[in-house]
């Protein structure tokens, strides 16, 4: 992390209110074409995130690094996965405030992408994010991870699973982004069941960012994966002691080949780990 950023939000001590990394070229470096529609996501944050407890007093000066940079760390693997044949469909688990699946879906608009996340107040902050984004290849899931596996979804009399989701929004005009709907709103949430629905699990990759020790997170990411998916989860340095303690529940939940991965941020500042999971 940059040296010099406000470290308190005690009372007293000023908050920076220009984020350190504003006007540095290592955003365009590392976040490309999604630098626009990631200004967006950003000025929301700085805006609102504080007030709507998305973000905590402290990372007022450092949103670039601290959320959406490091969200963009997951970017390569998700990549190196669609070069290994691995689809598209992409479920970002527990996803907050939008980290990392917000800052997937603008670097990647040719994937889909769904965010499973069960709080109201987040959903709707989700929906906000997407509307003022222009993505159009994002979905929100209202539930928790365990409810969204295909385990726990009925079947109606023609053999077609049945899914609880937010709402469906207009679609925006901008097509570079993708060419999916997306889900959630400013106006509220209305949980419906629909059929057919391309948000359903199983998915071809997972993604989850600070969401649980892996000897949880292994439980609620794997049975969403179809056979021959991924994990890939951003995790900090205790990442190769996490994946030791849940080798048990990782061969329970039939994945293989748990390693942890360096992950860049970007020139001059901290990388972070990724733990990868294959499913079988």
């Amino acid at each position: 992390m940059i040296n010099g950023v406000g470290n308190g939000a005690s009372e007293g001590v000023d908050l920076p209110q220009t984020d350190v990394l504003e006007g540095n070229r290592v955003l365009a470096q590392v976040l490309g074409d999604a630098l626009a529609p990631l200004k967006v996501f950003h000025e929301k944050l700085a805006r609102e995130g504080i007030e709507r407890g998305i973000i905590g007093p402290r990372d007022q000066g450092i949103i670039w690094e601290r959320h959406i940079l490091n969200s963009a760390a997951i970017v390569p693997f998700v990549k190196e996965a669609l070069a290994e044949g691995i689809g598209p469909r992409i479920a970002d688990v527990g996803s907050g405030g939008g980290f990392p699946g917000i800052v997937l879906a603008a670097c990647m608009p040719s994937c889909d992408v769904t965010l499973i996340e069960p709080m109201e107040r987040r959903v709707l902050w989700l929906g906000e994010v997407i509307d003022e984004m222009n993505l159009e290849n994002v979905t929100v899931l209202r539930k928790r991870a365990e409810e969204v596996m295909p385990s726990s979804k009925k079947v109606d009399k023609s053999g077609r699973r049945k899914v609880r989701r937010v709402e469906n929004h207009p679609r925006h005009g901008n097509s570079g982004m993708g060419g999916s709907n997306h889900r959630g709103s400013e106006r509220g949430v209305n949980e419906s069941e629909i059929v057919g629905d391309s948000s359903q699990a199983p998915y071809d990759m997972v993604t989850c960012r600070a969401v649980a020790p892996m000897t949880k997170l292994t439980g609620w990411t794997l049975p969403l994966l179809h056979a021959g998916g991924r994990l890939i989860a951003l995790k900090g340095r205790s990442a190769e002691a996490e994946i030791d303690k849940a080798a048990k529940e990782i061969k329970k939940n039939h994945g293989m080949n748990p390693r942890v991965c360096e992950a860049p941020v970007g020139p001059g500042l901290e990388e972070t780990h990724v733990v990868l999971v294959d499913k079988v």
